[in-house]
C-alpha cells in the first residue's frame, strides 16, 4: 500500500533551500576564515613595524648618549595604546624593560630566527599579542636601519639585541568577533529570504504543470481527437509530445475498437437473423427434417458466424501491429470449392448460374482466415448483387482469382466507392455493399495482395493479384 504522496512543491523547496543554505553556509565560513587571516596578518604586520621602529629609536638613543636609557622609559608612540609591555636585551643583558614585562613568557627565537609571533596573556588575563625580533645594537661604526642580519652585526663589531614587544590584542578580537556577527546575521537574513522567496518561486516555475494538469482533465474518452497544446517550456516539450502520442495510440485503439464492434455487429446480423428464422420456422412449422440435418445447418451458421468474428479480431490487431501474420501456403483452388459449396443454397435461391474455372493445385502464400475473407465476400457480393438468372464467371489460376457478375445499375464512380464502409448508392436503388468489399479490401492489404474492382462491359469484374509465390 503506497503512503502519503509527497509534495513536489515540498521536495524542490526543501532542494532548493538545503542547496543554497550549504553554498552560502560554506561561503561565508570560507570568508570568516580569511577575513581573520587577513585582519590577523595586518594586526601583525603592524605590531612588526612598532618592533622595528622601537628598535629604531633605542638605536637612535644610544648613538645621542653614552648613558643607559632608564628602565622606565616608554616611546611616546606606545603611551597611548593602552596594556604594553617590552624589553631590551643586548648581549645578553637586560638594558631597558617596561613595568613587569619580565614577568611575561616571552617567545625564545631559536639562532636562524630573526623573529617570531605569538599570543599570550599577563597577570590580570589580558590578551596579548607579542613579537620577539632580532636586531643589531648601534656601535661605533654606523649599520642600517632595522638590518637583523647576525653575521654582518658581528662583523661590524656591534651586539646582538633582541627585542620583546606586547600589545593588547583584544581589539583585534572584538574587530574579528565584530565581523563574525555580521557574517553570521548575514547569513541567518539569507536563509530567511531563502526560505519566504523559494516556495513562492518554486509556486510560480510549477505553475505550466498545474496548467497542464487542468488541460489533461478535460481529456477522457468522450474527447479522444483533443491533444495537449505545444509549449515553449523546454522540459514540458518532451512530455506533452509523449503524453500527445500516447493518446494517438489511444485514439487509434479506441477506433479499432469501435471499428470491430460495429463491424462485427454488422457482419453477425444476417446469419444471427438467419439463425432464429430458421428456428423460429421449425418450431411454428415443423418439416419434419431429420434433426441431425437441422443442428447440421444451425452448426453451419455458428461457424460463419465464428469465422467472422475471428478474422474480424485478427485483422483489428494485424492492423494495429499487436500481431503479425504467419503466411502460408493455402490451397486456393481447395478454399474456391469450400465456398461454392457454402454460396450452392443461395444460387439456387436466385436462379444464378456459375461458371468455374479451376486450375488444380493453386497454392498462395498467404493466412487461411484472411483469404477465406477476402475471397468469400467478393464471391457473396457477386451473389448477393447480380440479377436473379444471371450468369456469375469465376476463374482460379496460380497469378490472380476473379469472379465478374452483371452490374447495369453502377456507374465507374459508384465502383471507385464500393469499398468505403457501409456505402449506398441510394435508397430507391437497394445497391448496398456493407462491410463485405471493405473487409475484403483490408484483409487483402494484410496479405500483400492487390484486390481491384473494375467496371467492364456493363460487368463488375473483382480481381485479386498475387504480388509474389
Amino acid at each position: 500500500m503506497f503512503g502519503r504522496a509527497t509534495s513536489l512543491r515540498f521536495r524542490t523547496t526543501l532542494l532548493v533551500i538545503a542547496a543554497i543554505v550549504l553554498v552560502l553556509g560554506t561561503a561565508t565560513l570560507a570568508i570568516d576564515i580569511r577575513v581573520d587571516n587577513e585582519v590577523a596578518q595586518r594586526a601583525d604586520t603592524n605590531l612588526l613595524e612598532r618592533a622595528q621602529a622601537l628598535a629604531d629609536i633605542y638605536n637612535s638613543q644610544t648613538q645621542a648618549s653614552t648613558q643607559a636609557l632608564p628602565s622606565y622609559w616608554i616611546p611616546s608612540f606606545l603611551a597611548d595604546d593602552g596594556t604594553v609591555y617590552f624589553q631590551i636585551d643586548c648581549g645578553g643583558r637586560r638594558v631597558v624593560s617596561s613595568s613587569q614585562a619580565a614577568l611575561l613568557a616571552w617567545p625564545a627565537l631559536q639562532p636562524a630566527q630573526s623573529m617570531a609571533f605569538v599570543d599570550m596573556a599577563d597577570r590580570q588575563g589580558t590578551a596579548l599579542r607579542a613579537i620577539a625580533l632580532r636586531f643589531s645594537a648601534n656601535a661605533n661604526a654606523p649599520h642600517g636601519v632595522g638590518d637583523t642580519n647576525a653575521d654582518v652585526a658581528s662583523a661590524l663589531g656591534a651586539p646582538e639585541c633582541v627585542l620583546g614587544l606586547a600589545v593588547d590584542r583584544s581589539e583585534v578580537v572584538d574587530f574579528q568577533q565584530s565581523m563574525d556577527r555580521i557574517e553570521f546575521g548575514a547569513v541567518v537574513l539569507g536563509f530567511l529570504a531563502v526560505a519566504v522567496l523559494t516556495p513562492l518561486l518554486v509556486t510560480r516555475s510549477l505553475h505550466p504543470l498545474s496548467g497542464l494538469a487542468r488541460a489533461m482533465e478535460t481529456i477522457g474518452p468522450d474527447t479522444p481527437s483533443m491533444r495537449l497544446a505545444d509549449t515553449r517550456i523546454r522540459e514540458l516539450v518532451p512530455l506533452i509530445t509523449h503524453f500527445n502520442e500516447v493518446l494517438s495510440r489511444m485514439e487509434e485503439g479506441l477506433l479499432r475498437e469501435r471499428q470491430f464492434a460495429s463491424s462485427a455487429a454488422h457482419e453477425l446480423r444476417t446469419p444471427l437473423s438467419e439463425l432464429r428464422t430458421a428456428i423460429e420456422v421449425e418450431m411454428r412449422y415443423p418439416s419434419g427434417r431429420d434433426v441431425n440435418e437441422l443442428l447440421a445447418d444451425i452448426g453451419e451458421i455458428g461457424q460463419n458466424m465464428e469465422r467472422m468474428v475471428t478474422a474480424l479480431l485478427l485483422l483489428t490487431r494485424v492492423e494495429a501491429g499487436i500481431e503479425r501474420l504467419a503466411l502460408q501456403r493455402v490451397d486456393v483452388s481447395a478454399l474456391t470449392k469450400t465456398l461454392i459449396g457454402r454460396h450452392r443454397l443461395r444460387l439456387q435461391e436466385r436462379s444464378l448460374k456459375l461458371a468455374a474455372q479451376i486450375d488444380a493445385q493453386v497454392t498462395w502464400m498467404a493466412d487461411p482466415t484472411l483469404l477465406d475473407v477476402v475471397l468469400g465476400n467478393l464471391l457473396g457480393n457477386a451473389i448477393a448483387y447480380a440479377p436473379a438468372g444471371s450468369t456469375i464467371q469465376l476463374q482460379c489460376t496460380a497469378s490472380g482469382w476473379f469472379v465478374s457478375n452483371p452490374a447495369p445499375d453502377l456507374t465507374a464512380e459508384d465502383v471507385a466507392r464500393m469499398q468505403q464502409r457501409f456505402w449506398r448508392k441510394g435508397k430507391e436503388a437497394g445497391v448496398h455493399t456493407g462491410l463485405g468489399l471493405s473487409l475484403a479490401a483490408s484483409a487483402a492489404r494484410a496479405q500483400s495482395l492487390r484486390m481491384e474492382l473494375v467496371l467492364h462491359e456493363g460487368n463488375l469484374l473483382a480481381r485479386v493479384l498475387v504480388r509474389f509465390s
